[in-house]
């Protein structure tokens, strides 16, 4: 017994060494790795990055991804609860929070929610008169509204079930609201429409959590990569998005849907094995990108042309690039048909540039003929660039569209002097600006901004050292896409503060690489990855933490009295086909919560819309009153709102209403504007009413 029992000691013992043995090879193989090695090694399959990555697996990824997630939705639905304390708002108030396009946005799902049946809705929206009258438009196709369509369809049925099953979805109470206010009932819970949108909204941007994290581990194949990447965008929150305080808008819906398309795009960059079936996972997000936005052809331009970049640079193949690109058209394709043949989409720049770049990737025999590698660089960028403009002026001449003539002029007016009206609407508003100053600085102060472009540095010339040895180099394709994604990002924030919702997110994200052991080799040990990343998170928490902070202690109450009173007179007196006219953050809510025919409104990207406000902003300029009034009748206007802090408040020098119309009008410049005739004498209008804020002139 001595004996066996010495043996199996000695097995055992023999086992152990081999186990020690097979360790120490291991670690001596991770000492040997070299970045020159990365992407030669095994390019995975589409679906299996995740099992590689820390030797985490899928599971605790997910997990991850859904805390990161809920926290994110959460998050944001304190922040709009704290300020508006929408919770104990009634059903107008509520609808007044959403000023401006959110309005308009919300009627079409109150329409359909409210509506006697789901297809007698879908109808009236398609076959709309009420929110440009007298015309009659198809709202699906003018403006994306397929997430208004989706939650509308689910809160019928959510609806319909609870009814079923004899549930009670929501909890209704009296509020006081005292300042010689009437009381009013004030719902919580899905049961609740408005309730049900806004929970909705906060839900699927709670994905951005989620993605931002899976997309930052996939990058830099390091769980350590997401968590940084995710705390960066907790600590940036402010910087990154403001669904929080605008739930209705297309960003709202339409940001996490291009995230995701763009992890998927770096995933197939990244496995360089990629066949048509994956065009379909491309095309999916893509779809719903365009279908929730109608920025997203823009959006999806500038990964078009950096993917190209890339492409030309021979960082990936032509296979892989053409499979991404038969993933856009196919999603091009159906846009075009889901948006009943949308001619702003089918004569943009985006797809001219897709049809250019497919027909360059599958030309690559002849290119390849011209033998040097620079020469064939060249003539391609100069084929991108010829075959953009003519495709794109060959559309435009053929569909008569100039819908997006406004975006140009815009930029135009960024590195000129040039000005019009339109533009100036556009540049006088914030968001519009060039990013201010402040944004550097507090991207700066929680080490966003130097870490990540440090990060950013140290990549391209590992990349750059590593390019000189070899001239293809596709296995650092799907990082030098992003850095390159995250540079084009930059330039349109830069340029317009808005769209800064792109870039910061993209910033967090390329932080990550931080974590890569593939670029920083002395991550490979597990005590100096978990050193730097809590000392990352340490110098960044500092101000990050306070950001948060900062907040959620934004407390408010929403109250607008003027506009509830104008609301309420209106559907308490006028007719319901009574026509308004005025400024277009106020016509939202009237057609929302009066459900009166307007003519103009904030969507302002159609040619002759713009033209139908320009119309209708004679009322802030100098003309004669008696022109005013002459242009307004034409447009079948019978009622005008004038609100007192478009005629009379302090803006931004150059920017109030009156400047825009001196601009143009050199006539009339030296007369009073139209406000101030009214106020003494109205005639031909009748005054009809008046508050503090608001003015109802009758035509």
């Amino acid at each position: 017994m001595a004996k066996k029992i010495n043996k199996r000691i000695v097995k055992a013992g023999n086992l152990h060494s081999n186990i020690r043995r097979e360790k120490l090879i291991s670690k001596s193989k991770l000492k040997k790795f070299d970045i020159n090695s990365y992407g030669q090694k095994d390019n995975l399959s589409f679906t299996g990055r995740l099992s590689k990555i820390d030797g985490f697996r899928p599971f605790s990824i997910a997990a991850l991804a859904v805390l990161f997630g809920f926290f994110n939705s959460y998050h944001q639905a304190t922040m709009f609860e704290n300020d508006r304390h929408f919770s104990h708002l009634s059903s107008l108030e509520r609808e007044m929070t959403f000023r401006t396009e959110m309005g308009l946005y919300y009627f079409y799902y109150k329409t359909l929610t409210e509506s006697q049946s789901f297809l007698d809705g879908l109808s009236r929206i398609m076959n709309d008169n009420l929110t440009e009258y007298p015309s009659t438009i198809n709202t699906l196709e003018r403006f994306t509204l397929y997430p208004e369509v989706l939650l509308a369809a689910s809160y019928r049925n959510i609806q319909a079930a609870a009814e079923f099953l004899n549930v009670s979805l929501k909890e209704c109470w009296q509020v006081l609201r005292g300042d010689d206010l009437p009381p009013i009932e004030s719902c919580e819970g899905i049961g609740d429409p408005t309730y049900f949108y806004v929970t909705t909204v906060f839900l699927i941007n709670g994905l951005v959590g989620s993605l931002i994290f899976i997309f930052a581990t996939i990058l830099s194949d390091s769980l350590s990569g997401g968590i940084i990447a995710t705390a960066c965008f907790f600590f940036n929150h402010g910087e990154c998005t403001r669904v929080q305080w605008t739930p209705p808008l297309r960003e709202s819906f339409g940001y996490p849907l291009f995230l995701l398309q763009m992890m998927l795009v770096s995933l197939l960059l990244k496995c360089q094995k990629s066949s048509f079936s994956h065009s379909f996972i491309i095309a999916i997000p893509s779809l719903f990108f365009m279908l929730s936005w109608q920025f997203a052809q823009f959006a999806l331009l500038t990964q078009l042309v950096v993917l190209f970049g890339v492409y030309i640079l021979n960082f990936t193949s032509g296979s892989a690039f053409k499979h991404i690109l038969q993933g856009h058209m196919i999603s091009l394709l159906l846009a075009v048909i889901f948006l009943f043949g949308n001619k702003m989409l089918i004569a943009s720049f985006y797809t001219s540039t897709l049809l250019t770049c497919y027909v360059i990737v599958s030309s690559e025999v002849i290119f390849k003929r011209l033998n040097s590698p620079i020469i064939i660089m060249i003539m391609k960028g100069l084929s991108l660039m010829a075959g953009c403009i003519l495709i794109k002026l060959l559309l435009t001449t053929i569909l008569q569209v100039e819908d997006d003539a406004h975006i140009w002029n815009i930029l135009k007016s960024k590195f000129t002097s040039y000005k019009d009206f339109h533009t100036m609407l556009y540049t006088c508003a914030a968001e519009f600006d060039f990013l201010p100053s402040e944004a550097y600085v507090e991207l700066t102060k929680t080490f966003l901004l130097p870490i990540g472009v440090a990060t950013v540095a140290v990549v391209l010339y590992l990349i750059l050292c590593k390019r000189l040895n070899s001239f293809e180099l596709h296995g650092y394709s799907d990082v030098l896409y992003n850095i390159f994604q995250c540079i084009a990002f930059f330039i349109m924030a830069a340029l317009v503060m808005r769209l800064k919702l792109f870039f910061t997110p993209h910033l967090c994200l390329l932080v990550s690489l931080t974590m890569s052991s593939k670029f920083f080799r002395f991550l490979d040990t597990k005590d100096m990855r978990f050193y730097i990343l809590f000392g990352l998170l340490g110098t960044m928490s500092v101000q990050g933490v306070a950001n948060i902070k900062h907040q959620r202690n934004i407390i408010g109450e929403f109250s607008n009295p003027d506009l509830e009173e104008l609301i309420s007179w209106i559907n308490a007196t006028l007719p319901e086909d009574a026509v308004f006219a005025g400024p277009m953050p106020t016509m939202a809510n009237i057609l929302l919560s009066t459900r009166r025919p307007i003519v103009n409104h904030p969507h302002y990207e159609n040619a002759q819309l713009r033209e139908r406000t320009h119309r209708v902003y004679q009322i802030f300029s100098r003309k004669p009153v008696t022109e005013v009034y002459g242009t307004l009748k034409t447009m079948k206007v019978e009622y005008v709102i004038l609100e007192r802090s478009w005629c009379f408040g302090k803006r931004r020098e150059g920017c109030a209403m009156v400047d825009l119309w001196d601009n143009e009008d050199f006539e009339n410049r030296d007369k009073e504007n139209f406000c101030q005739k009214i106020g003494r004498n109205p005639y031909p209008f009748r005054k009809i009413f008046r508050n503090s804020l608001y003015t109802v002139l009758s035509l």
